[in-house]
Protein backbone atom coordinates (compact mmCIF):
# COMPACT_ATOMS: atom_id res chain seq x y z
CA UNK A 1 0.00 0.00 0.00
CA UNK A 2 1.53 3.45 -1.21
CA UNK A 3 1.90 5.95 1.52
CA UNK A 4 -0.13 9.45 0.86
CA UNK A 5 0.95 12.63 1.96
CA UNK A 6 -2.16 14.11 4.15
CA UNK A 7 -2.38 17.98 3.33
CA UNK A 8 -4.30 20.69 4.85
CA UNK A 9 -6.86 19.98 2.42
CA UNK A 10 -7.69 16.82 3.38
CA UNK A 11 -7.73 17.67 7.22
CA UNK A 12 -10.34 20.14 5.89
CA UNK A 13 -12.43 17.95 3.71
CA UNK A 14 -12.20 15.07 5.62
CA UNK A 15 -15.18 13.64 7.97
CA UNK A 16 -13.63 14.91 11.09
CA UNK A 17 -13.92 14.71 14.64
CA UNK A 18 -12.52 17.87 15.28
CA UNK A 19 -15.21 20.02 16.10
CA UNK A 20 -15.43 24.00 16.30
CA UNK A 21 -15.55 25.31 19.79
CA UNK A 22 -19.73 26.57 20.37
CA UNK A 23 -18.82 30.26 19.20
CA UNK A 24 -17.82 28.74 16.28
CA UNK A 25 -20.24 26.33 15.29
CA UNK A 26 -20.64 27.59 11.06
CA UNK A 27 -19.38 24.59 10.19
CA UNK A 28 -21.43 20.98 8.76
CA UNK A 29 -22.14 18.73 11.24
CA UNK A 30 -20.84 15.88 9.09
CA UNK A 31 -23.10 13.62 12.34
CA UNK A 32 -25.82 14.77 11.16
CA UNK A 33 -28.22 12.67 8.58
CA UNK A 34 -30.16 16.07 7.32
CA UNK A 35 -26.11 17.29 6.22
CA UNK A 36 -25.74 13.90 4.46
CA UNK A 37 -29.19 14.02 2.90
CA UNK A 38 -28.57 17.64 1.28
CA UNK A 39 -24.90 17.31 0.36
CA UNK A 40 -26.67 14.35 -1.83
CA UNK A 41 -29.16 16.35 -3.15
CA UNK A 42 -27.23 18.87 -3.91
CA UNK A 43 -25.36 16.52 -6.56
CA UNK A 44 -28.90 15.97 -8.31
CA UNK A 45 -29.91 17.53 -11.29
CA UNK A 46 -32.77 20.22 -10.95
CA UNK A 47 -31.88 20.61 -7.36
CA UNK A 48 -32.59 24.50 -6.32
CA UNK A 49 -29.66 25.38 -4.67
CA UNK A 50 -29.18 28.82 -2.48
CA UNK A 51 -26.01 31.39 -3.63
CA UNK A 52 -27.05 34.17 -1.88
CA UNK A 53 -24.31 34.66 0.07
CA UNK A 54 -21.90 32.15 -2.18
CA UNK A 55 -19.41 35.29 -2.86
CA UNK A 56 -18.53 36.13 0.79
CA UNK A 57 -18.53 33.01 2.19
CA UNK A 58 -18.09 30.41 -0.25
CA UNK A 59 -20.98 28.21 1.59
CA UNK A 60 -24.46 27.80 -0.14
CA UNK A 61 -27.83 26.18 0.46
CA UNK A 62 -29.60 23.36 -0.09
CA UNK A 63 -32.82 23.05 1.96
CA UNK A 64 -31.54 25.10 4.60
CA UNK A 65 -28.20 23.46 5.24
CA UNK A 66 -24.80 25.36 4.48
CA UNK A 67 -22.24 23.56 2.14
CA UNK A 68 -19.11 24.05 0.89
CA UNK A 69 -19.01 24.10 -2.70
CA UNK A 70 -16.37 21.36 -2.62
CA UNK A 71 -19.45 19.24 -0.80
CA UNK A 72 -21.67 19.91 -3.69
CA UNK A 73 -18.97 17.87 -6.32
CA UNK A 74 -20.05 14.40 -6.17
CA UNK A 75 -17.77 11.28 -6.05
CA UNK A 76 -15.33 12.16 -3.38
CA UNK A 77 -13.51 9.22 -2.25
CA UNK A 78 -12.60 10.13 1.09
CA UNK A 79 -9.18 9.03 2.63
CA UNK A 80 -7.86 6.13 0.13
CA UNK A 81 -9.83 4.61 -2.87
CA UNK A 82 -10.17 0.96 -3.56
CA UNK A 83 -7.10 0.80 -5.72
CA UNK A 84 -5.04 1.86 -2.53
CA UNK A 85 -6.95 -0.57 -0.60
CA UNK A 86 -7.15 -3.31 -2.65
CA UNK A 87 -3.56 -4.97 -1.05
CA UNK A 88 -5.60 -5.15 2.30
CA UNK A 89 -9.16 -5.78 1.68
CA UNK A 90 -8.46 -8.91 -1.19
CA UNK A 91 -6.17 -10.99 1.38
CA UNK A 92 -9.57 -10.79 3.98
CA UNK A 93 -11.50 -11.98 1.41
CA UNK A 94 -9.32 -14.78 -0.46
CA UNK A 95 -6.76 -15.55 1.68
CA UNK A 96 -3.27 -15.10 1.16
CA UNK A 97 0.24 -17.63 0.81
CA UNK A 98 0.55 -16.61 4.62
CA UNK A 99 -2.35 -16.57 6.55
CA UNK A 100 -2.57 -20.44 7.78
CA UNK A 101 1.34 -20.17 9.05
CA UNK A 102 -0.13 -16.67 10.62
CA UNK A 103 -2.98 -18.70 12.01
CA UNK A 104 -0.72 -20.99 13.81
CA UNK A 105 1.88 -18.69 14.69
CA UNK A 106 -1.09 -16.46 16.30
CA UNK A 107 -3.05 -19.35 18.16
CA UNK A 108 0.29 -20.58 19.90
CA UNK A 109 0.83 -16.90 21.48
CA UNK A 110 -2.83 -16.21 21.96
CA UNK A 111 -3.06 -19.61 23.95
CA UNK A 112 -0.47 -18.44 26.59
CA UNK A 113 -2.49 -15.02 26.83
CA UNK A 114 -5.37 -15.88 27.64
CA UNK A 115 -4.99 -19.12 30.09
CA UNK A 116 -1.47 -21.65 31.00
CA UNK A 117 -1.87 -24.41 28.30
CA UNK A 118 0.26 -27.00 26.70
CA UNK A 119 2.94 -26.11 24.04
CA UNK A 120 1.21 -25.33 21.18
CA UNK A 121 2.69 -28.05 18.37
CA UNK A 122 1.19 -27.98 14.50
CA UNK A 123 1.93 -30.40 11.86
CA UNK A 124 2.95 -29.21 8.88
CA UNK A 125 1.61 -31.91 6.79
CA UNK A 126 -1.67 -31.27 8.75
CA UNK A 127 -1.62 -27.81 7.56
CA UNK A 128 -0.86 -28.36 4.09
CA UNK A 129 -3.46 -31.09 3.96
CA UNK A 130 -6.56 -28.82 4.48
CA UNK A 131 -6.99 -27.26 1.66
CA UNK A 132 -7.68 -30.67 0.00
CA UNK A 133 -9.19 -32.74 2.33
CA UNK A 134 -13.28 -33.60 2.06
CA UNK A 135 -15.90 -35.44 2.28
CA UNK A 136 -15.37 -37.74 -0.65
CA UNK A 137 -19.58 -37.65 -0.71
CA UNK A 138 -19.12 -34.35 -2.00
CA UNK A 139 -22.54 -33.99 -4.29
CA UNK A 140 -21.44 -33.74 -8.73
CA UNK A 141 -22.85 -30.14 -8.83
CA UNK A 142 -19.72 -28.89 -5.78
CA UNK A 143 -17.49 -31.30 -8.39
CA UNK A 144 -18.58 -29.31 -11.47
CA UNK A 145 -18.54 -25.86 -9.92
CA UNK A 146 -14.78 -26.26 -8.91
CA UNK A 147 -13.83 -28.01 -11.88
CA UNK A 148 -15.37 -24.04 -13.41
CA UNK A 149 -13.85 -22.06 -11.19
CA UNK A 150 -10.31 -23.73 -12.08
CA UNK A 151 -10.56 -23.55 -15.77
CA UNK A 152 -11.38 -19.71 -14.63
CA UNK A 153 -8.71 -19.24 -12.86
CA UNK A 154 -6.20 -20.92 -15.61
CA UNK A 155 -7.90 -18.85 -18.08
CA UNK A 156 -7.23 -15.30 -15.66
CA UNK A 157 -3.82 -16.33 -15.19
CA UNK A 158 -2.97 -14.94 -18.57
CA UNK A 159 -4.11 -11.37 -17.01
CA UNK A 160 -0.57 -11.07 -14.83
CA UNK A 161 -0.73 -7.28 -14.09
CA UNK A 162 -4.10 -7.61 -12.51
CA UNK A 163 -3.06 -10.56 -10.35
CA UNK A 164 0.78 -9.04 -9.42
CA UNK A 165 0.11 -6.14 -8.13
CA UNK A 166 2.15 -6.79 -4.92
CA UNK A 167 -0.97 -8.24 -2.97
CA UNK A 168 -0.24 -11.84 -1.33
CA UNK A 169 -2.97 -13.72 -2.11
CA UNK A 170 -2.86 -17.53 -2.22
CA UNK A 171 -1.44 -18.85 -5.87
CA UNK A 172 -5.11 -21.01 -6.29
CA UNK A 173 -7.58 -19.44 -4.57
CA UNK A 174 -9.50 -22.59 -2.68
CA UNK A 175 -13.59 -22.28 -2.98
CA UNK A 176 -14.73 -21.66 0.87
CA UNK A 177 -17.27 -23.71 2.30
CA UNK A 178 -20.35 -21.43 1.25
CA UNK A 179 -19.32 -18.22 -0.78
CA UNK A 180 -18.63 -15.54 1.82
CA UNK A 181 -20.61 -11.99 2.01
CA UNK A 182 -19.68 -8.54 2.35
CA UNK A 183 -21.16 -5.78 3.95
CA UNK A 184 -20.05 -1.76 3.72
CA UNK A 185 -20.86 0.66 6.33
CA UNK A 186 -21.76 4.09 4.95
CA UNK A 187 -20.53 3.56 1.54
CA UNK A 188 -21.80 7.46 0.60
CA UNK A 189 -21.95 7.93 -3.26
CA UNK A 190 -18.33 6.08 -4.03
CA UNK A 191 -18.76 2.84 -2.89
CA UNK A 192 -15.79 0.47 -1.94
CA UNK A 193 -18.19 -2.82 -2.60
CA UNK A 194 -19.02 -1.65 -6.37
CA UNK A 195 -14.91 -1.82 -7.14
CA UNK A 196 -14.61 -4.64 -5.14
CA UNK A 197 -17.41 -6.44 -7.46
CA UNK A 198 -16.04 -5.39 -10.28
CA UNK A 199 -12.25 -6.39 -9.13
CA UNK A 200 -13.72 -9.95 -8.83
CA UNK A 201 -15.43 -10.49 -11.63
CA UNK A 202 -12.01 -9.52 -13.23
CA UNK A 203 -10.42 -11.97 -11.62
CA UNK A 204 -12.12 -15.03 -11.76
CA UNK A 205 -15.17 -14.39 -14.03
CA UNK A 206 -18.83 -16.40 -13.27
CA UNK A 207 -16.67 -18.02 -10.72
CA UNK A 208 -16.67 -14.94 -8.47
CA UNK A 209 -20.02 -15.99 -6.84
CA UNK A 210 -18.80 -18.68 -5.87
CA UNK A 211 -16.26 -16.92 -3.50
CA UNK A 212 -18.58 -14.12 -2.68
CA UNK A 213 -22.06 -14.23 -3.01
CA UNK A 214 -23.42 -10.70 -1.61
CA UNK A 215 -21.75 -7.47 -1.27
CA UNK A 216 -24.27 -5.01 0.28
CA UNK A 217 -23.50 -1.35 0.52
CA UNK A 218 -25.69 0.80 3.05
CA UNK A 219 -26.10 4.37 4.29
CA UNK A 220 -28.79 5.87 6.13
CA UNK A 221 -28.90 8.60 3.47
CA UNK A 222 -32.25 7.32 1.30
CA UNK A 223 -31.06 9.97 -1.48
CA UNK A 224 -27.71 8.68 -2.29
CA UNK A 225 -29.08 4.86 -2.33
CA UNK A 226 -31.50 5.82 -4.44
CA UNK A 227 -29.12 7.02 -6.42
CA UNK A 228 -26.78 4.23 -6.65
CA UNK A 229 -29.77 1.99 -7.02
CA UNK A 230 -30.68 3.83 -10.11
CA UNK A 231 -27.02 4.01 -11.45
CA UNK A 232 -25.97 0.35 -11.15
CA UNK A 233 -29.44 -0.25 -13.07
CA UNK A 234 -28.62 1.36 -16.05
CA UNK A 235 -25.41 0.36 -16.33
CA UNK A 236 -25.73 -3.62 -15.51
CA UNK A 237 -29.44 -3.37 -17.31
CA UNK A 238 -31.23 -5.66 -14.50
CA UNK A 239 -28.79 -8.42 -15.35
CA UNK A 240 -27.03 -10.40 -12.45
CA UNK A 241 -25.53 -13.17 -13.93
CA UNK A 242 -22.26 -11.73 -12.50
CA UNK A 243 -21.56 -11.33 -9.04
CA UNK A 244 -22.84 -7.38 -8.20
CA UNK A 245 -22.92 -5.01 -4.88
CA UNK A 246 -26.54 -4.35 -3.71
CA UNK A 247 -27.66 -0.67 -2.19
CA UNK A 248 -29.39 -0.55 1.18
CA UNK A 249 -30.93 2.22 3.20
CA UNK A 250 -30.07 1.00 6.92
CA UNK A 251 -29.13 2.95 10.13
CA UNK A 252 -25.50 1.37 11.34
CA UNK A 253 -26.67 1.73 14.45
CA UNK A 254 -29.03 -0.93 14.45
CA UNK A 255 -28.57 -3.65 11.58
CA UNK A 256 -31.15 -6.06 11.18
CA UNK A 257 -28.68 -8.66 10.51
CA UNK A 258 -28.79 -11.73 12.37
CA UNK A 259 -25.02 -11.81 14.51
CA UNK A 260 -22.01 -13.81 12.59
CA UNK A 261 -24.11 -13.30 8.71
CA UNK A 262 -21.07 -11.25 7.55
CA UNK A 263 -17.26 -12.54 6.70
CA UNK A 264 -15.70 -9.07 5.85
CA UNK A 265 -17.53 -5.31 7.20
CA UNK A 266 -15.96 -2.26 5.07
CA UNK A 267 -16.19 1.33 7.24
CA UNK A 268 -13.99 4.32 5.74
CA UNK A 269 -14.95 7.78 6.93
CA UNK A 270 -18.36 6.89 8.52
CA UNK A 271 -17.46 6.58 12.12
CA UNK A 272 -15.11 10.01 11.94
CA UNK A 273 -18.04 11.44 10.42
CA UNK A 274 -20.31 10.13 13.43
CA UNK A 275 -17.80 11.42 15.50
CA UNK A 276 -18.40 15.17 14.21
CA UNK A 277 -20.98 15.42 16.41
CA UNK A 278 -20.52 16.65 20.03
CA UNK A 279 -23.30 15.75 21.63
CA UNK A 280 -24.07 12.19 20.62
CA UNK A 281 -20.85 11.04 18.37
CA UNK A 282 -19.20 8.81 21.00
CA UNK A 283 -21.74 7.22 22.03
CA UNK A 284 -23.33 6.71 17.82
CA UNK A 285 -20.12 5.58 16.89
CA UNK A 286 -19.54 2.90 19.63
CA UNK A 287 -23.02 1.75 18.61
CA UNK A 288 -21.89 1.25 15.12
CA UNK A 289 -18.64 -0.19 16.23
CA UNK A 290 -20.94 -2.83 18.69
CA UNK A 291 -22.87 -3.69 15.63
CA UNK A 292 -20.58 -3.91 13.16
CA UNK A 293 -18.74 -6.73 15.65
CA UNK A 294 -21.86 -8.54 16.38
CA UNK A 295 -22.75 -9.03 12.22
CA UNK A 296 -19.22 -10.02 11.48
CA UNK A 297 -18.46 -13.97 11.26
CA UNK A 298 -16.30 -15.98 13.64
CA UNK A 299 -12.83 -15.83 11.06
CA UNK A 300 -14.24 -12.64 9.39
CA UNK A 301 -12.96 -9.27 9.23
CA UNK A 302 -13.58 -5.38 9.89
CA UNK A 303 -12.00 -3.37 7.75
CA UNK A 304 -12.07 0.64 9.20
CA UNK A 305 -10.19 3.57 7.79
CA UNK A 306 -10.00 6.61 9.94
CA UNK A 307 -7.87 10.13 10.13
CA UNK A 308 -7.18 9.09 14.09
CA UNK A 309 -4.01 7.24 13.79
CA UNK A 310 -3.34 5.16 16.43
CA UNK A 311 0.59 6.17 15.75
CA UNK A 312 -0.58 9.62 17.29
CA UNK A 313 -2.19 9.78 21.08
CA UNK A 314 -5.55 11.13 19.83
CA UNK A 315 -5.49 8.43 17.38
CA UNK A 316 -5.03 6.12 20.12
CA UNK A 317 -7.45 7.54 22.65
CA UNK A 318 -10.29 7.07 19.88
CA UNK A 319 -9.22 2.99 19.61
CA UNK A 320 -9.95 2.73 23.13
CA UNK A 321 -12.42 4.76 23.75
CA UNK A 322 -14.84 3.89 20.66
CA UNK A 323 -13.01 0.94 19.26
CA UNK A 324 -12.57 -1.26 22.55
CA UNK A 325 -15.58 0.43 24.15
CA UNK A 326 -17.72 -1.36 21.21
CA UNK A 327 -16.10 -4.43 21.23
CA UNK A 328 -16.61 -5.24 25.26
CA UNK A 329 -20.29 -3.54 24.26
CA UNK A 330 -20.50 -6.40 21.78
CA UNK A 331 -19.49 -8.95 24.34
CA UNK A 332 -21.41 -8.23 26.96
CA UNK A 333 -24.25 -8.23 24.85
CA UNK A 334 -23.27 -12.02 23.81
CA UNK A 335 -22.32 -12.88 27.61
CA UNK A 336 -25.53 -14.77 28.17
CA UNK A 337 -25.13 -16.80 24.99
CA UNK A 338 -21.76 -17.82 25.45
CA UNK A 339 -22.41 -18.97 29.19
CA UNK A 340 -25.45 -21.21 27.86
CA UNK A 341 -23.29 -22.52 24.98
CA UNK A 342 -25.75 -20.88 22.10
CA UNK A 343 -22.68 -18.76 20.80
CA UNK A 344 -18.80 -19.82 20.06
CA UNK A 345 -16.75 -17.75 22.15
CA UNK A 346 -13.91 -15.59 20.32
CA UNK A 347 -11.78 -12.56 20.74
CA UNK A 348 -9.98 -9.94 18.19
CA UNK A 349 -6.77 -8.75 16.69
CA UNK A 350 -6.64 -5.74 15.66
CA UNK A 351 -3.57 -4.73 12.92
CA UNK A 352 -3.16 -1.21 12.58
CA UNK A 353 -1.55 0.07 8.89
CA UNK A 354 -0.66 3.59 9.84
CA UNK A 355 2.12 4.81 7.91
CA UNK A 356 5.81 6.05 9.06
CA UNK A 357 4.38 9.53 9.22
CA UNK A 358 6.45 12.75 7.76
CA UNK A 359 8.34 15.47 10.01
CA UNK A 360 7.09 18.90 9.42
CA UNK A 361 7.41 22.13 11.15
CA UNK A 362 5.31 23.25 13.82
CA UNK A 363 5.04 26.68 13.03
CA UNK A 364 7.32 27.44 16.24
CA UNK A 365 10.37 26.17 14.81
CA UNK A 366 10.19 22.59 16.18
CA UNK A 367 9.86 19.05 13.71
CA UNK A 368 6.75 16.70 14.61
CA UNK A 369 5.88 13.81 13.27
CA UNK A 370 2.48 14.09 11.28
CA UNK A 371 0.40 10.77 10.10
CA UNK A 372 -1.96 9.93 7.76
CA UNK A 373 -5.30 8.31 7.87
CA UNK A 374 -4.75 4.59 9.00
CA UNK A 375 -6.37 1.63 8.25
CA UNK A 376 -7.83 -0.80 10.85
CA UNK A 377 -8.15 -4.70 10.22
CA UNK A 378 -9.95 -5.88 12.72
CA UNK A 379 -10.16 -9.81 12.61
CA UNK A 380 -12.92 -11.98 14.68
CA UNK A 381 -10.94 -15.09 16.02
CA UNK A 382 -12.35 -18.39 17.48
CA UNK A 383 -11.43 -19.01 20.66
CA UNK A 384 -12.19 -22.51 22.54
CA UNK A 385 -13.58 -21.29 26.00
CA UNK A 386 -11.38 -23.50 28.03
CA UNK A 387 -8.40 -21.53 26.49
CA UNK A 388 -10.33 -18.39 27.96
CA UNK A 389 -9.87 -16.48 31.54
CA UNK A 390 -13.34 -17.16 33.06
CA UNK A 391 -14.63 -17.46 36.55
CA UNK A 392 -17.82 -19.64 37.24
CA UNK A 393 -20.14 -16.50 37.71
CA UNK A 394 -18.70 -14.63 34.66
CA UNK A 395 -16.72 -14.67 31.14
CA UNK A 396 -14.03 -12.34 30.69
CA UNK A 397 -13.11 -11.01 27.08
CA UNK A 398 -9.60 -12.26 26.28
CA UNK A 399 -7.00 -9.87 26.03
CA UNK A 400 -7.25 -7.70 22.41
CA UNK A 401 -4.14 -8.33 20.78
CA UNK A 402 -3.31 -5.01 18.64
CA UNK A 403 -0.19 -4.80 16.28
CA UNK A 404 1.33 -1.80 14.21
CA UNK A 405 2.68 -1.92 10.47
CA UNK A 406 4.20 0.66 8.17
CA UNK A 407 3.03 0.32 4.29
CA UNK A 408 5.20 2.15 1.77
Amino acid sequence: MKQRNYSSDDAANAKSSKRPREEEQTDPLYGSKEYWEARYKSHLPDVEISTNNAQNSGKIEVDGVELSKEAISPGHAWYFTYEELRPLILPLILGSEESKAEEVESNCDDNDSWAEEEVCEEDDDEIENDEGEGDGDDNEEEDEAAEEHQEDAEDGAENDEHDNSGIHIAKEIPLPDKPKKVLEVGCGDVALGLDLASDLVKMQGVSAKLLVDEISCIDYSEIVVKTLIDKHSKEHDGSSSTLQASFHSLDARSLPHAPNTFDLVLEKGTLDAMLSDPKEGKKNCIQIVKEMARVTNIGGSILLVSHLNANEPKGMSWLEDVVFSGLKAEFRERQEAIKKKQQAFYTWKIEIHGGEGQLKNDGDGDEVMIYGPAVYTIKKKDVPAAKAQESPLELTLPPVKVEFLTYD
